[in-house]
């Protein structure tokens, strides 16, 4: 019999202490406004030398088993996603298991996983499988999805970032995952890859990569939807009201969380999805499919006349947001990519900010974490919102890796159950309150431009060097971090742990 409620109880974030302002980097680069404004960053997590994909995925298996107790003899399978390789046969899940070495326990399943920013929702989905599978045997599964994100050209350097997320799943949990609506997009595209093994920095057509994002969240949208539509639910849409009250038993989206190399490029995600709800309500109601125009006038009577009962969808909760929905089909069809996307967003700025924004607090203000980029928007979300508005509510998130490979998937957090291990509980919204957002807003430490350069070329310069001693910077490192101390001749790396006080 398969596992019931198999999903997460407890998810740990970590970022680096190092930052710089993304609005002292636009002064740098005399473009002020194309960062905080045009990407919708705000500051930018670095990394030093002496932390690579095994220091930080160290550091936040750690801070997990010591901030809930963790019996790590409890763990069966661990997973590592990440696409920063520091070697290209021996795997980061094999690092990790030191953290197991003192409990004797290595029946431990699971290796590292790779494609792009998609190895974590990989590493997600066989742990959900093996705890649904007959291999379980009653442990829990551990994830970790970490990457350290650097790029050489100046353009490119705002949408780096770095950190690692570290899941742990297993079954009766508290945020439950939706059986059966696993919807994936994989093809063939050469938007962003990493050919030369010399280097940390990938070779990325931006444009490209962008429409390639779009391409595959619309297939994913569409596939999920007719997934859920075969479980008995039709007419779902991302672009209404969030539900009241979770006693409802409606199949709702209240929240989203997306893949966010940048946040603007979020922003644009959300406004895609309003004009597909919209696109799919007018081929139903008109029965055919519409390709340019709009169908201004029925749209217009079936959504806001209450007496056309055949057409109006079987819950308030499934219309469109009436200001969204308004907005849509003044629209003549004639308008350009760029200023579609502009109304969109425009359009569904209250929505958004109710239900994406809550998840781009990482995002913003640590930057892109590549495999963990995902699960830290769902870590912001928890953390944002009160959790008397979390409760019963649903969690649509979309995953995406170059090359190309998404998907999209959902989560239910149950009405009861504790969530106090899941992260540090956050009373009210943007509060800095807790422990983690306290280390983000108060306890990091700023860089100016010239040394945030001076360290990139320092990881420039020292990239796969053998013999090594990295520069020791404890101002860069928090309390309990891991960072390299040697790298000896044989390429082989030592790792020491920062003192907790």
């Amino acid at each position: 019999m398969p596992q019931k409620d198999v999903g997460i109880y407890a998810i740990e974030v970590y970022f680096p202490r190092f930052y710089v302002n993304q609005s002292d980097l636009e002064l740098s680069d005399d473009c002020v406004g194309k960062y905080t404004k045009g990407l919708g960053q705000e500051t930018l997590g670095v990394c030093a030398v002496e932390e690579d994909i095994n220091s930080i995925s160290l550091t936040v298996v750690s801070q997990l088993i010591q901030r809930i107790g963790l019996d790590v003899k409890t763990i069966g399978f661990m997973e590592v996603g990440s696409e920063t390789l520091i070697d290209k046969s021996k795997s980061t899940k094999s690092v990790l298991m030191e953290l197991f070495e003192a409990a004797g326990n290595f029946d431990v399943e699971g290796v590292d996983v790779k494609n792009a920013c998609f190895g974590g929702t990989a590493a997600l989905f066989h742990a959900i499988n093996w705890l649904e599978s007959s291999s379980w045997d009653g442990r829990f599964a551990l994830v970790v999805a970490a990457d350290v994100a650097v790029y050489g050209s100046k353009a490119a350097r705002p949408t780096g970032g770095a950190g690692a997320v570290a899941i742990l799943l297993g079954a009766n949990a508290p945020l439950v995952f939706d059986r059966g609506l696993r919807a994936h997009t994989i093809r063939h595209r050469y938007d962003f890859y990493k050919p030369d093994l010399s280097s940390e920095y990938p070779l990325v057509d931006g444009q490209l990569s962008m429409k390639c994002y779009q391409e595959a969240l619309l297939s994913c949208y569409e596939l999920y939807k007719k997934k859920v539509s075969k479980q008995g639910i039709d007419d779902l849409v991302v672009t209404a009201q969030p539900s009241i009250g979770f006693e409802d038993s409606e199949f709702t989206v209240d929240y989203l969380c997306f893949h966010s190399p940048f946040s603007r490029l979020v922003r644009k995600a959300y406004g895609w999805l309003a004009l597909e709800d919209f696109k799919c309500s007018a081929e139903k109601v008109c029965k055919q499919p519409q390709q340019n125009g709009t169908p201004n006038g029925v749209i217009q009577s079936i959504h806001s006349s209450k007496e056309n009962t055949d057409e109006i969808p079987c819950t308030k909760r499934h219309y469109m947001d009436e200001k969204v929905l308004q907005g849509l089909v003044k629209l003549s069809g004639d308008e350009s990519p760029r200023d579609l996307d502009n109304v969109c967003m425009q359009l569904t700025k209250d929505l958004f900010a109710e239900k994406v924004e809550p998840g781009l607090v990482f995002a913003k203000h640590v930057g892109n974490m590549y495999t963990a980029s995902l699960y830290a928007c769902l870590a912001s979300l928890l953390l944002s919102v009160p959790e008397e508005n979390l409760r019963g509510r649903r969690v649509l998130l979309y995953s995406y890796g170059s090359g190309m490979a998404s998907a999209m998937f959902s989560l239910r957090i149950h009405p009861s159950r504790p969530l106090s291990k899941i992260v540090h509980s956050s009373p009210t919204r943007n509060s800095i309150g807790n422990a983690v957002f306290h280390r983000l807003f108060q306890d990091r430490t700023q860089l100016t431009v010239s040394q945030f350069e001076d360290l990139l070329a320092e990881r420039k310069s020292f990239h796969n060097a053998a013999p090594f001693i990295p520069v020791h910077r404890p101002e860069g490192l928090f309390p309990g971090a891991y960072y390299l101390t040697n790298v000896d001749e044989l390429y082989r790396r030592t790792y020491k742990q920062m003192p907790f006080q």
